[in-house]
């Protein structure tokens, strides 16, 4: 299964350099645009934003590695449970089912990607930042106090 959450941030080179990825064992393969060789030519307002969202996610649930958000392939038999164990929903829902592959010990992988946005965003940044961080308290919560 591959996803492109946002049509408009699509990289079609992503899935011909994922899918060989999952044919050789990886259960999830994530489009990096926070790795190095990635080539992220959004505003640098959302850029930091990335990071500063990567670097909450590091301290609240101790994910390992650059990215969550955006480009996405996966064997949907191998990452059925990891779903079904996400709670939060919405803005962080793609971060969760990441965090929780990673830590329910399935093989992720990250590949860098190009981004280029067509439009801007449909929901302003400033107005995501009270559900992004009630979603970070919950996740970090569920995650390492409830270890569930």
């Amino acid at each position: 299964m591959v996803i492109c959450d946002e049509i408009d941030l699509c990289d079609v080179d992503f899935y011909l350099r994922a899918l060989p990825l999952l044919e050789q064992g990886a259960d999830l393969v994530v489009g990096s645009k926070a790795m190095k060789g990635a080539n992220d030519s959004r505003p640098w307002v959302r850029r930091v934003a990335t990071r500063v969202i990567n670097l909450l996610l590091r301290i609240a649930t101790g994910f390992r590695g650059t990215d969550t958000h955006g480009l996405k392939a996966f064997k949907r038999e191998r990452l059925t449970d990891v779903a079904r164990a996400c709670v939060v929903e919405r803005d962080l829902f793609a971060s969760e089912f990441v965090i929780r592959a990673q830590r329910m010990g399935r093989d992720v992988r990250e590949i860098p990607i190009a981004l280029h946005e067509k439009r801007p965003p449909s929901t302003a940044l400033l107005r995501r930042v009270p559900r992004v961080l009630n979603g970070l308290i919950k996740l970090g919560w569920t995650i390492r106090i409830r270890h569930r």
